[in-house]
């Protein structure tokens, strides 16, 4: 086929789509409306049900969890709440129980929000501790949460905090990693000494931070 014709027959076919379009002008924009609420409509649901894709599950631990070990009160006393997370989504742990997951929920000014029963009568007291896990105050949860050798932790002043490690554990080797990693914690400017030891053990070591 010549050149020519060629040209003729896109010119023909480019006046034949032309015509067809100004002949279904009104049914081309009732499907442009239709196609775009469509496109609105899953949008605006998808948003609102998203917090249902949540994880209702215990989240599996990796090299970027980050985990906190806090003390909250509870109908039965203070038991030890353990909140994991490698995201949004923060796993909740009660007393050895897991009882589900909590996050910031967009559609509620970032409030935190489950859909847990066991652990709605929670989220308020465990949120509150997330919110100053990262102050001196809060410090002990970090240590706890990020080193499974600290079996508890107390405060003798408003600078000097009580670390106590298991039994297994060797000194040395525990102290002189601490003291390397420990800065990697801090969030606060404030000066803490940690005095880590083993329980009914008079040995121990000051650890200055800041």
């Amino acid at each position: 086929m010549e050149r020519k014709e060629v040209t003729s027959l896109f010119s023909e076919v480019e006046k034949s789509v032309i015509s067809w379009a100004k002949a279904h002008r009104s049914e081309l924009i009732i499907g442009g409306i239709f196609g775009f609420s469509l496109t609105t409509a899953y949008l605006i649901f998808s948003k609102k049900h998203f917090k249902l894709a949540k994880p209702l599950k215990p989240l599996e631990p990796g090299l970027n969890m980050e985990r906190y070990i806090f003390e909250i009160p509870t109908d039965s006393g203070i038991k030890e709440a353990v909140v994991e997370t490698s995201g949004e989504c923060y796993g909740v742990t009660l007393d050895g129980k897991y009882i589900g997951s909590m996050w910031r929920d967009e559609n509620l000014g970032l409030q935190w929000d489950t859909l847990d029963e066991e652990l709605a009568p929670h989220i308020w007291d465990i949120a509150s501790k997330l919110s100053e896990a990262f102050s001196r105050q809060g410090y002990p949860s970090l240590l706890k949460g990020a080193y499974p050798e600290i079996e508890s932790t107390q405060w003798k002043s408003s600078e000097t905090l009580e670390v106590v490690i298991s039994k297994e554990t060797d000194m040395e080797v525990f102290t002189t990693f601490l003291k390397d990693e420990v800065l990697n914690l801090v969030d606060f400017e404030e000066h803490l000494d940690l005095i880590v030891k083993k329980a009914d053990d008079p040995y121990f070591v000051i650890i200055g931070i800041n």
